[in-house]
């Protein structure tokens, strides 16, 4: 779950940083980046969170298999 809010406080401030910009393409750029590397850690962590999911349902079934 921290992953997820992690991502969107990025998101949110690179957008906030491109919209503030006015025209300045380097506060721009930085903006975009920003909220890039949101979307990247954004589905980093969606892969994790379904990642653990499946090691849970693996050891689960090998406990009953046992």
């Amino acid at each position: 779950m921290r992953g997820f809010i992690v991502a969107l406080v990025l998101i949110a401030i690179g957008i906030a940083l491109a919209a503030a910009a006015g025209g300045r393409e380097v506060l721009t750029a930085v903006g975009t980046a920003v909220a890039g590397l949101g979307a990247v850690v954004g589905v980093a962590a969606a892969f994790w969170v379904i990642g653990r999911s499946e090691d849970r349902e693996r050891e689960a079934r090998e406990r009953e298999g046992r």
